[in-house]
């Protein structure tokens, strides 16, 4: 990862967070720091926050939902201040298209089905993170499915043995689909790779007043009987990929100055995607209910 971004690759993490004298500390490949809830990788954010340099970071932190438990991790998620010791980017609510399409939701009336679909390159975030996103995405705009069946190929696959993930999220690469279904009956389907060579983002939604396409460049909304409701083209689409994206939600972070928008609940994402990895394995559908009650139990 270093050398696809022209940068030099840090062997200590833990000291650069700690002692480095930086505004901002952006990690592209954090390896095994923060991948399991460890309170000494707690511990050096915490100290980058100290001294007020921001951290951002590609892959999320932490990148499992086990072991979370008894350590300072559980603290800061029910605290709900995760987010402001390790910043994930580029995040997909952020996208200049999603705050569009927020200002139409009210009026569209809850959405009652979607597609989602997500690629890109693993030098803008790998597989799992970009499972992460979109299980964020998804918990915003629909909810948290009560029953998640995924399927996972790697771009190793062959015709012999299939590799499968394990419980962690980092390192993840190749891809993923998912089928969500919602205990009030709502349903949603997502397709994921980071083999792709540019980023695409593309969403249909359906709810009692029509249906909803959205991809980088804009959306439309046209009702039941196909009459055109409302329209948006993005004035810069660019914004709207990966590279554009993580340079815009990095300036903002070096700025200070950002739209106030609702947190990540990690909490819920992680056991979203602690349940999508765990279903790739059994091949059964999961709960992301069960898994977080086993995540923050003490």
């Amino acid at each position: 990862m270093a050398s696809t971004l022209s940068c030099e690759p840090i062997d200590d993490l833990r000291q650069a967070l700690t002692t480095t004298d930086t505004d901002m500390i952006l990690l592209g490949d954090p390896g095994r720091f923060g991948e399991e809830p460890s309170d000494a990788d707690l511990e050096a954010l915490r100290a980058a926050h100290a001294r007020n340099a921001c951290v951002a970071t590609l892959e999320p932190i932490p990148a499992t939902a086990s072991g979370i438990a008894g350590t300072g991790f559980s603290d800061v998620l029910h605290q709900g201040i995760l987010g402001s010791f390790a910043c994930v980017t580029p995040l997909l609510r952020y996208r200049p298209i999603i705050a569009e399409l927020a200002s139409v939701l009210e009026t569209y009336a809850p959405v009652r089905s979607g597609v989602i679909t997500f690629t890109g390159s693993a030098s803008h975030g790998s597989l799992g993170a970009r499972l992460f996103n979109s299980l964020d995405l998804t918990r915003w705009l629909i909810g948290v499915p009560s029953v998640i069946e995924a399927a996972y190929v790697s771009p190793r696959a062959g015709r012999g043995m299939h590799p499968l993930p394990g419980q962690t999220i980092r390192a993840l690469h190749g891809e993923i689909t998912m089928n969500l279904r919602f205990s009030d009956g709502r349903c949603a389907a997502i397709y994921l790779s980071d083999q792709y060579p540019t980023s695409w983002l593309g969403m249909t939604l359906a709810s009692a007043e029509g249906q909803i396409k959205l991809d980088e460049s804009g959306f439309v909304w046209h009702n039941t009987v196909g009459d055109q409701i409302d329209s948006h083209e993005s004035p810069d689409a660019a914004l709207n990929s990966d590279a554009g994206a993580l340079r815009s939600q990095l300036s903002e972070l070096c700025s200070g100055v950002s739209p106030s928008r609702p947190p990540i609940d990690y909490a819920s994402v992680l056991s979203m995607t602690h349940a999508a990895l765990l279903s790739t394995r059994t091949g059964q559908g999961e709960s992301p209910h069960d898994v977080e009650q086993l995540m923050l139990s003490m």
